[in-house]
């Protein structure tokens, strides 16, 4: 009988600038140079390019044209929609031509790409953030066609545009003075030419909400008039510009955030006497009872949030090299999203903390350490991208988000037994020490790829069965379940009918929890043959692995050690006594596969995969 073997199908998908996706699902299909995916019996959406595990990806060609139709299985799909993030790795095309059978443009489609592109008549829908922000050539002219009937705010957040027009067979919007994209009654503004050479401008006088972004990269933009009657300003309102007067009549009753980048000392901001809601203290805009800090003029060095403060607004420190550390005040209950997005200050959190928004210390590159005992919800994002070390006490949070350690400096976290699930990409390239990891026994659900095969983790230790695992949860790793230990790795070369094996109890959850190819099939085993383990956070480090000609062994103990590397089938493939601490194996001899390295002691026995390509 075999021994426990588990072989997955993996499929990888990544927001924003990293997306990467690998298709095993029916529904994604290659043709040419382009992923479809199956969205009903009769269309498809333009998917992201496919990139395998280690970021190498197809590339689409310099004049990109979208058909109208594409044949999957001898049956004829409509290419409507242009998916999320779809041209997320696409920076250098030349031209992109839309087919005329376009209805939605997805979330991000167009973020990173940096040429013009024509907006079909037969769009209708525009989702947030889908065209290019800041590293996009300049358009002369965005056009509104007449079907288009939604169009998500911040669609058009940052790009570089010198007037906005909208068919006049449009119901919906209306394009004023040019340079205002509104809604058809222009009781919404959308989004402002940021192009538009004048230096002051005033908002029309009808206009009762600003949305999120709409005057970010107005670079000329000195003074923006608000009118009386405005009640609402979306966050970032004129990041990354030169606004310079600004003051807030006394009907804005909602500021979501941000008004101006925080490196703005010069910034003339007012607020009128007579507002109920907000008010200027000491160089701080803050709601009008103190609760919240929306603007801090001179963070500048080392900052401390006064006491009183509860809530931080959105994007309150984003992009602020100029701070060096922030103090904020004991009974501090929420940063929200973006608020030290992009800084490099160390910030010192509260205990007192129960809020952390999405993106909250998005590629911030000063704080290493925190400890959070109170925090009851983590935003997606929260910490990626970040030089975070260590994450103490997190012991009231049930669920860590999707991609909350992307890509950070992510060393340990203690988290208690009430963490009962891990989003997609959680853990993803997080650097764990030390080397084998136990998953608290609420655990759940285990999103895709929660733990890439970069991680420094060699071994991970499930307590007891799961609901839910996603693809490729652990990458190249020794899974260990209870006393069981899985080689799990991606494998592109499954047959038909080829049998995944998985332990005792967690059958149903990778039934459920992974789309894989259908000649594949899931069988439990439950024999007398599965690999013993010692204890899970003791052992050895195989580096690299997957590896080629050579691996080293770190890690080893200062006596005797005998080294046997065993293939699937059990036999002894090679065989070697060490001495710590540390040893290089030649393995130029094994071919291709997965093989188990027991490392053998007077105390103790360890085994751990090892992949040879």
């Amino acid at each position: 009988m075999k021994k426990t073997i588990l072989i997955l199908t993996l499929m990888v998908y990544g927001m924003a600038a990293t997306a990467q996706i690998i298709y095993h699902d029916p529904t994604y299909h290659k043709i040419g140079a382009y992923y479809y995916h199956i969205t009903s019996d009769s269309t498809v959406e333009l998917s992201p390019m496919q990139c395998d595990e280690n970021g190498r990806c197809d590339n689409y060609p310099n004049n990109v044209v979208i058909p109208a139709t594409v044949t999957i299985n001898n049956h004829k799909y409509t290419v409507n929609r242009i998916g999320k993030g779809a041209f997320n790795r696409v920076s250098d095309a030349c031209t992109v031509t839309l087919p005329p059978t376009i209805k939605e443009i997805g979330e991000e489609a167009f973020a990173a790409l940096a040429t013009l592109i024509n907006i079909p008549d037969s769009v209708r829908i525009i989702e947030a953030y889908a065209f290019p922000s800041r590293i996009s050539r300049e358009w002369p002219t965005i056009h509104i066609p007449r079907f288009v009937e939604r169009i998500d705010e911040a669609a058009f957040y940052g790009t570089f545009v010198y007037r906005f027009t909208v068919d006049s067979a449009n119901r919906h919007f209306v394009a004023v003075d040019s340079v205002a994209l509104c809604n058809v009654d222009t009781t919404l503004l959308i989004a402002y030419a940021n192009r538009e050479p004048s230096q002051q401008y005033t908002i029309p006088s009808s206009i009762r909400r600003i949305a999120e972004g709409a005057f970010t990269n107005a670079k000329n933009l000195r003074t923006l008039t608000l009118p009386d009657g405005l009640r609402e300003i979306g966050a970032y309102l004129a990041f990354d510009s030169r606004l310079n007067t600004l003051h807030i009549p006394a009907s804005v009753c909602r500021i979501e955030g941000a008004l101006r980048d925080t490196a703005s000392s010069w910034f003339n901001l007012t607020v009128d006497p007579a507002s109920t809601h907000y008010r200027m203290e000491e160089g701080r805009l803050v709601s009008f009872d103190g609760d919240t800090l929306l603007q801090a003029l001179d963070a500048t060095g080392e900052y401390t949030v006064p006491q009183g403060i509860r809530v931080l607004g959105r994007g309150l420190f984003y992009n602020s090299p100029e701070l060096t550390k922030v103090n904020l005040p004991n009974g501090l209950t929420t940063i929200s999203s973006g608020a030290f997005a992009y800084s490099s200050a160390n910030v010192n959190i509260p205990s007192s903390l129960q809020y952390l928004g999405p993106e909250a210390f998005y590629y911030n590159t000063g704080t290493t350490s925190v400890s959070l005992p109170n925090l009851t919800h983590m935003g997606d994002r929260a910490f990626s991208y970040s030089s975070i070390r260590d994450v103490d006490s997190l012991f009231s949070l049930s669920v860590i988000p999707s991609k909350a350690f992307d890509e950070s400096s992510l060393r340990s976290i203690n988290m208690g037994d009430q963490v009962e699930a891990f989003g997609d990409y959680a853990f993803h390239y997080a650097k764990f020490s030390p080397k084998s990891r136990v998953m608290p026994a609420s655990l759940k659900r285990i999103g895709m790829r929660a733990f890439d095969s970069k991680s420094k983790l060699i071994r991970i230790t499930l307590q007891g069965p799961v609901d839910t695992i996603g693809y490729n949860a652990f990458g190249c790793r020794a899974l260990r379940f209870r006393d069981t230990t899985v080689p799990y790795c991606f494998n592109s070369a499954l047959k038909y009918n080829d049998s995944v094996y998985v332990p005792c109890g967690y059958l149903e959850a990778f039934e459920r929890g992974i789309v894989h190819d259908s000649n594949v099939v899931f069988a439990e085993y439950c024999g007398p043959e599965a690999i013993a383990t010692a204890d899970p956070l003791s052992g050895f480090t195989l580096y690299p692995n997957p590896a080629h000609d050579r691996v080293n062994v770190m890690g080893l103990p200062p006596d005797k050690a005998q080294l046997t590397i065993t293939d699937l089938a059990g036999r002894t493939m090679l065989k070697k006594s060490l001495h710590g601490p540390d040893a290089t194996i030649d393995t130029s001899t094994l071919p291709t596969g997965i093989y188990l390295v027991t490392l053998t002691t007077q105390q103790n026995t360890s085994t751990q995969s090892l992949i040879i390509e």
